[in-house]
């Protein structure tokens, strides 16, 4: 479709993806989430597919420091240690090789945090690859593809988005100020990024929407929460989010202007795209706090390996 006027363009590619697509509504969520540390080495390894510098396979930047630019328009080089045959050495040599670095990767994470989320990453295009070879014999539409990887999707939205509530944690929750200090700053035991955010499977009219114990939003602010259920949580552990952003929120979303300084932009964030998400405050110290983690990972919806495996192929085809 023609995707040059953003408003007919909206409407066209909101029926081609999802309305009588094959996609969510929130599919840039899920999406973002497993584009967000991707490497041009992970998409070697994972989908087979050997690609240039100039990639277009956008991902944030592991770089945290003040002002660094939050959202690549390539996915850069990891420089994984060839000397290591197995991809899980590789990647336990990146986060050691980081550890010292406070502007590395997410924000308030302990060491052993790094590595789970890491491993995760893993696990999650992995099993987006099952579903990417599906594809390959049964590809999807030019229509879908060309809405999908539009600059006017909602992918680099929530990408952007995601790249804020890594370096700045409980950024839109409506509840409190977060810290806006550089990474390098702050004091260690603050609130942190929460692992994943699932909007649930397709076809489903309601996605789980967020929930904390003292639930207050801003006055005049885009509010994403609408009708929904509520998500369990288990010992207070807040891994798993789901976020059912209404058509007002995820126009305002689509719409929103990411650019300028770090002081800037999450001035207006805070005010503008309240969505409760109030970060991870609960850490992985414990037994018990690592089967909670490893529940809410195994209790994830396999629609948003579908999802990003969709995009995926519609980039590297």
């Amino acid at each position: 479709p023609d995707v040059t006027t953003t408003t007919t363009s909206d409407n066209i590619c909101d029926e081609v993806l999802f309305g009588s697509g094959p996609l969510h509504e929130n599919y840039g969520q899920d999406i973002a989430h497993r584009l967000h540390s991707m490497t041009v080495e992970d998409i070697k390894y994972y989908f087979g597919v050997t690609v240039t510098l100039d990639n277009g396979i956008p991902t944030v930047n592991t770089n945290l420091s003040t002002n660094a630019r939050r959202v690549l328009s390539d996915a850069p080089v990891a420089g994984y240690d060839g000397d290591f045959l197995t991809q899980a050495m590789k990647q336990l040599d990146k986060v050691l090789s980081n550890m010292d670095d406070p502007d590395w990767a997410i924000v308030n994470y302990s060491l052993v945090e790094k590595i789970a989320h890491s491993f995760h990453m893993s696990e999650l295009w992995a099993r987006s690859k099952s579903h990417y070879d599906i594809l390959a014999t049964n590809p999807l539409s030019e229509e879908v593809c060309g809405c999908l990887t539009s600059s006017e999707s909602d992918v680099l939205p929530a990408l952007e988005l995601l790249a804020l509530k890594i370096k700045f944690p409980g950024l839109t929750s409506g509840q409190e100020t977060p810290p806006t200090a550089p990474p390098a700053e702050r004091k260690a035991g603050g609130k942190a990024y929460v692992l994943y955010i699932e909007t649930g499977k397709k076809g489903e009219k309601g996605s789980p929407r967020v929930v904390r114990d003292t639930e207050q939003v801003a006055p005049d602010t885009f509010d994403a929460h609408d009708a929904g259920s509520q998500m369990p949580e288990e010992n207070g552990y807040k891994l798993s989010i789901g976020i059912d952003f209404n058509k007002q929120y995820k126009r305002h979303l689509r719409n929103f202007d990411f650019s300028g300084t770090d002081e800037d932009v999450i001035r207006k964030v805070q005010e503008e795209l309240v969505d409760g998400d109030a970060g991870l405050d609960d850490r992985l110290e414990s037994e018990e706090g690592w089967n909670t983690w490893k529940q809410g990972f195994k209790d994830m919806d396999d629609f948003g390996n579908y999802q990003f495996a969709a995009y995926m192929h519609c980039k590297l085809r």
